[in-house]
């Protein structure tokens, strides 16, 4: 059976999956040819069993076969910075991490998808496109990398129950950033008074494995008015002193919270799941999530999941809304790459 190159497996499936155009697939090979995939494990099987059909949908409407591996979004960073370093890639992979394909880019790793980002370009918002009009450091020039084709929202997530067996109400929490944040904090002590020994107001990720921890960072900076760290023309301004002082208060903010007790201190150590399975476990009220992770739970197990609230983001400090567009924090999202060999 023939093997699909990077660029017709990245037309014959990445392109169908961002712009959900199974109906007319576009075929670079009419004969018959394999490819290989690999993508993030969805939270829930449900996910799985979509991407399986879409991935039968298509090898029915073009032909060519796609041999699919789904892994643990963790696991699958670690795999594909493997696959980089040695060499032995996949047509296709999903990347799984916000530095992965940038660095990646520079290094001129990557297989430029500037023709197919223009056959769809006018469906994704001009933030996304530039959080993949990336830098080649080899060619000396900016272009595409990476079919941009999911997005998720970041939000707080809330155990209604334990804010009211704490006493307080849903309906009291204020709306701008460190007051919403603060009126979380005395929970901690009235619950523990009631036997839960364990929990805490807050998890806070903090710690330097994953995206959780760099989404929480944007989120906490913008809203102490630090939003043109790195402003979209790539430059970055960390001599600002609006940035710096941003980006001191902070730090600081951070660091005061685990210090006073208000977060587990395994935070540090805090890959992207353990917020999550944190959260699951009623050991914290507050969590602050990207993506759908926590939601898709209560879709999958509704009985254990009726009172926690997903909470939009409060306004900054200022009393200003946040920016929440796509790539600055309020969203961010996955694409579909292909790679160069050797």
């Amino acid at each position: 059976m023939k093997k699909l190159s990077r660029r017709s497996v990245l037309r014959g499936s990445a392109s169908l999956v961002a712009a959900g155009a199974l109906a007319h697939p576009h075929i670079a090979n009419a004969e018959a040819t394999t490819a290989t995939a690999w993508f993030a494990q969805g939270f829930i099987p449900s996910e799985d069993v979509a991407l399986r059909q879409l991935v039968a949908d298509y090898e029915k409407a073009s032909g060519n076969t796609i041999d699919l591996s789904i892994v643990p979004f963790v696991a699958l960073r670690q795999k594909e910075v493997a696959a980089i370093t040695t060499g032995v890639v996949p047509e296709l992979m999903e990347d799984a991490d916000f530095s992965f394909t940038p660095l990646n880019a520079w290094d001129d790793k990557l297989l430029d998808v500037s023709d197919i980002i223009e056959t769809q370009k006018s469906q994704y918002s001009e933030i996304v496109l530039l959080g993949r009009h990336l830098y080649n450091n080899v060619k000396k020039e900016h272009s595409y990398y990476g079919v941009p084709m999911k997005v998720a929202s970041t939000t707080f997530h809330i155990w209604s129950s334990l804010v009211e067996k704490a006493g307080y109400k849903m309906s009291d929490i204020p709306n701008t950033w460190d007051a919403f944040i603060d009126f979380f904090l005395p929970m901690q002590a009235k619950l523990r008074s009631q036997g839960m020994r364990h929990v805490y107001a807050l998890g806070v990720e903090i710690s330097t494995n994953g995206v959780d921890p760099i989404a929480t960072f944007n989120a906490h900076l913008i809203a102490n008015d630090g939003k043109d760290l790195v402003t979209a023309d790539g430059r970055l301004h960390a001599d600002d002193p609006q940035v710096r002082e941003a980006v001191i208060k902070t730090l600081t903010r951070f660091a005061k919270l685990i210090k006073d007790g208000y977060a587990p201190i395994g935070a540090v150590n805090w890959n992207d799941q353990d917020n999550n399975n944190s959260f699951h476990a009623k050991e914290i009220v507050l969590c602050f999530n990207g993506s759908l992770s926590i939601e898709l739970a209560q879709i999958d197990q509704k009985a254990e999941y009726e009172d926690p609230i997903t909470h939009v983001l409060p306004l900054g400090n200022d009393g200003k809304p946040l920016p929440a567009q796509i790539g600055e924090f309020g969203c961010n999202y996955s694409a579909l790459l292909i790679v160069e060999r050797g």
